[in-house]
């Protein structure tokens, strides 16, 4: 059960870091000169979807108890799924009923959508290795 609470973790930001990236690409779409509103919303907002992840994994670190390499492959499956997932779902929106005149202003914005979105679920995965037994 202890390796789950990092997979736990990992979807609560993605989830969450998604959504605010779906409603600020939006607003980048429709009026690229509001970009840098969008921009701090968006962070904000991942700030805020990622506080229970960060307690979640601090958590688990504390309670990490080593356990078979068997163990961890359907939870390492499930955070790459979620890293496949996100960065799928990003350029799916990025390419979806964007004009030439935002083009690069979402292009920017969804490459920092990626790296924001990804940070927890590749922390999860380093502790979900880092429990396996030698």
């Amino acid at each position: 059960m202890g390796v789950y609470i990092f997979v736990l973790a990992a979807a609560i930001a993605v989830f969450g870091i998604l959504i605010f990236y779906k409603r600020n690409v939006e607003l980048i779409k429709e009026d690229p000169s509001k970009t840098e509103e969008a921009h701090k919303n968006f962070f904000i907002g991942a700030a805020i979807s990622e506080s229970i992840p960060l307690i979640l994994v601090i958590m688990g670190i504390v309670n990490l108890e080593q356990v078979p390499v068997e163990e961890i492959y359907f939870p390492a499956i499930i955070v790459v799924f979620l890293i496949v997932f996100s960065v799928f779902f990003i350029f799916l929106q990025r390419a979806v009923g964007t004009d030439e005149e935002s083009k690069p202003r979402v292009t920017t914005f969804s490459l920092i959508a990626v790296a924001v979105t990804n940070a927890i679920p590749f922390i999860a995965l380093l502790f979900l290795f880092m429990s396996t037994q030698a």
